[in-house]
């Protein structure tokens, strides 16, 4: 679907992971992670990519590590989700891909919280409300997540 695009985002997903990673045990080991360890800057976009033949973009949020349940990770994990859906909406955005369909891809690398699993399954309908699709990715393989 996504050939050269897929192929790219696995490295640049790869490369987020390995930053990460790296900054985590610069730091020693820690019990648990920091938010912005978890989610990187949560005021940036990690990744967007485009396919100009089909006028599809692709917003990846990453989060590396294992994601806690706990009430300040939910709501920086929203806080993130929030940022790209209103960037969505922005003047910018609008000019450059207005009539595209988007795709909001949040990317885990290892199974999260339930907790955070039950939140997931309950923005699909949040990022419609944007004209967005919200697609999670776990260990590299796309879950669809029901909700409960």
């Amino acid at each position: 679907e996504w050939p050269v695009c897929e192929l790219l985002l696995g490295r640049l997903k790869e490369r987020v992971h390995q930053a990460f990673g790296k900054r985590l045990r610069q730091k020693g080991s820690v019990k648990a992670m920091a938010i912005e360890d978890m989610f990187g800057d949560l005021h940036k976009i990690d990744i967007l990519a485009e396919k100009p033949e089909t006028k599809q973009v692709l917003m990846v949020l990453v989060c590396n590590g294992f994601i806690d349940g706990s009430p300040e990770t939910q709501k920086a994990l929203l806080d993130k989700m929030e940022g790209y859906l209103n960037h969505t909406q922005s003047e910018e955005f609008q000019k450059e891909y207005g009539d595209w369909f988007v795709i909001l891809r949040v990317t885990l690398d290892r199974e999260p919280d339930e907790r955070i699993l039950a939140l997931l399954s309950k923005c699909p309908v949040w990022a419609e409300d944007y004209g967005v699709k919200l697609e999670i990715e776990i260990g590299g393989k796309p879950v669809r997540i029901v909700e409960s």
